[in-house]
Parts: C-alpha cells; structure tokens; sequence
C-alpha cells in the first residue's frame, strides 16, 4: 500500500494539462556536426591495380586501392533547409581476373584492419565471407570460367572517419 502524497506533493508531480504549454518541453533541433565526408580527395589518391592472374603472384592491397563506400543522411529541422550529410559505410574494390579455364581454383585472402568490419567476396560463381579486425579466406571452387572479375566488399558501422589501415595479401592459385 502507498502512502497518499501531500497537496503540494501532488501538484509538483502533476502533468500539465492539454491546453498548456507542450509536455514534454520541446527540445531544439540540433543539426550534426561530424565533419563532411570530401569524395574527391579519395579519387585523386586511389592507386590503379593490374589484373589478377590466375597462378599469378600474390598481390599486397591498401585502403588506398579501395572505393570508400558513401551514404547520404538528411538531417531535418523545424524552420531550417535540410542539411545533408556523407558518411563512410565501407570499401570495395573490383579487379579483372584472367586464366580461369574451368579448372580448379583456390582463393586465399588474408588480412587486418584496426576497426570491426564484414568482408564480401565474389568472382563469378565463387562466394565468401569474414567479419572482424582480423580476416582469413581459404577456400577452393570450380567456377566454370565464370571468375573474371572479383569483388571486395567490406562492410562497417556508418562513421565519419576511416579506418587508419587496412592491409590485405590476395592470390588465386590453381591446383599443379
């Protein structure tokens, strides 16, 4: 059982009437501040890979090789212009891939990164996947010729910033 509150009690902690002034207080819209994400800037610095050879050398990638990944936020205000905002949301990086023949083929992606994000890859009927800082595909498919060119897609959380690396060793090798 609860004890009856006082008068004054009562009146402090009573919720104001429809007619009054809005419960609860509006609060001000406030506009983000992440800074603006510059697309330009990345594609003066992205650094132009050659094809992958089947059974060809290993190639060491970069955050520099990839696309960054944009989404576009509209923030909205009551009596203010929409403001728009580009945030990060990821990488990807599409390469041609030459010498598949219908033979087995192996696939061997290792690497790092210093933020936690999900990892697609896929060349022609071929497919994986990895998530975390850390990454590591090994795996063997009979792609009927259809890997000529593989996809890197890395996924993360919507942010402001990049990650400060990214390091990736990539060989797709055939079976001797």
């Amino acid at each position: 059982m609860t004890s009856p509150l006082s008068a004054k009690e009562q009146s402090v902690n009573r919720v104001p009437p429809p007619c009054c002034a809005p419960w609860p207080p509006i609060e001000p819209c406030v506009y983000n501040v992440d800074p603006e994400v510059k697309i330009q800037q990345f594609f003066n610095t992205q650094e132009v890979l050659d094809p992958i050879y089947i059974g060809g050398e290993r190639y060491a990638l970069k955050k520099e090789n990839f696309t960054p990944i944009f989404t576009t936020v509209t923030h909205t205000c009551p009596d203010s212009d929409p403001l728009q905002v580009r945030y990060y949301t990821g990488y990807e990086l599409s390469l041609p891939v030459y010498n598949d023949y219908g033979q087995k083929i192996f696939f061997d992606i290792a690497g790092k990164t210093d933020r936690q994000m999900s990892l697609n890859v896929s060349c022609g009927s071929f497919s994986a996947s990895d998530a975390g800082d850390k990454f590591y595909i090994s795996e063997s498919a009979l792609t009927s010729g259809s890997c000529t060119t593989i996809v890197m897609k890395f996924n993360f959380n919507r942010t402001p910033s990049l990650p400060r690396y990214l390091d990736l060793n990539l060989t797709i090798s055939e079976e001797l």
